[in-house]
């Protein structure tokens, strides 16, 4: 198939029937794709994170999955060529794979469409694949066939990260927390501390504040304010910020990026130095999980506690102390040579 730089494409609409496993299969590798093709994508696969994305990469397309009878968008994801003759999905952000509004395609399906994908990579000379999949929390019900249907294709998976997250429900975090944390809540008041979202001009003092908490623990910042702040203009919604205050004074802040409707994910969370005692995270975390639950977010990621696959102990102890539970997050790999 020719490269394509652009698609005719009509919003998905109820009235578009669930594919079939003998549904027929066209995939488009484009390079300028419209919002249309996937309204209803989350963040990290959507048509305007790979346009802000796409040229810090020598070569990147948004892959598009169509019904070949009708032109219906079946799945959506992208690619960039890392490395000479390699690509990976989710290579910015915390995963890629492909998203579908139909989830679970068909398994039978599924195969077929990354098989399709293959091909269309391999003729741009790309002979080397690295796909990155959501944690499995999110995505419970197709997330297994998922990994059936690369295995079977000959993908294979480093050791996943451990990816931390909770659901959202009626009664506060505070009560999933170990007894210390859930002190540091309801203590809050009595040492000062409030937490509350904050306003535009508070941001860089948020970033500020997550700068001197990496600097602390030897951790590179992975995004810049100004790069931040052109996600929240390009993708409106799309960055939550959140402090915690003693005073006049903000003492912890965390950087929540809106993946779907669904979800919301702790970017960044930090703390000025000298007030590890105080714990302010901890409130911080429980601000954030009752905001979720009165803006309909269902559910909140913690990221990993873990480093390519190997765990974090202390990283680890400490979200499970806070009432997140652990899914794993995949990485699988494939050599594309014929």
């Amino acid at each position: 198939m020719p490269e394509h730089d652009t698609i005719a494409s009509s919003p998905l609409a109820p009235a578009i029937r669930r594919p079939s496993a003998d549904t027929s299969l066209d995939v488009a590798l484009l390079q300028d794709p419209g919002d249309r093709l996937a309204p209803a994508a989350d963040i990290c696969r959507s048509p305007a994170f790979f346009r802000l994305h796409a040229a810090s990469f020598n070569r990147a397309w948004y892959a598009t999955a169509l019904d070949a009878s009708n032109g219906a968008v079946l799945a959506t994801s992208w690619f960039a060529e890392t490395a000479p003759g390699e690509a990976r999905s989710g290579a910015h952000g915390p995963y890629g794979a492909y998203y579908t509004p139909f989830s679970p395609l068909p398994l039978s399906l599924a195969t077929r469409l990354i098989a399709v994908t293959e091909a269309e990579l391999r003729a741009r000379d790309i002979r080397h694949l690295q796909i990155t999949l959501p944690p499995a929390a999110h995505e419970e019900a197709a997330h297994a066939e998922w990994m059936n249907a690369y295995l079977r294709l000959g993908y294979r998976p480093s050791a996943p990260d451990l990816n931390f997250h909770v659901w959202v429900g009626d009664e506060p975090l505070a009560s999933r927390m170990t007894g210390a944390n859930r002190s540091i809540v309801k203590g809050a008041d009595r040492l000062g501390m409030f937490a509350r979202a904050l306003r535009p001009n508070e941001r860089a003092d948020a970033y500020s504040v997550n700068v001197q908490n990496r600097t602390r623990l030897g951790r590179p910042m992975t995004m810049t304010l100004e790069a931040l702040l052109e996600l929240s203009t390009v993708i409106p919604g799309s960055v939550h910020w959140f402090g915690v205050f003693r005073g006049e004074e903000m003492i912890a802040a965390s950087v929540c990026i809106r993946l779907s409707a669904e979800a919301l994910y702790i970017f960044y969370l930090g703390e000025v130095d000298g007030v590890e005692r105080l714990s302010p995270v901890t409130l911080l975390v429980a601000h954030i999980h009752d905001w979720c639950r009165d803006h309909g977010i269902a559910l909140l990621d913690f990221g990993i506690a873990s480093q390519s696959g190997v765990p974090n102990e202390r990283k680890m102890s400490f979200k499970r102390s806070l009432g997140f539970d652990v899914s794993p997050k995949y990485t699988l790999a494939k050599g594309l040579d014929a």
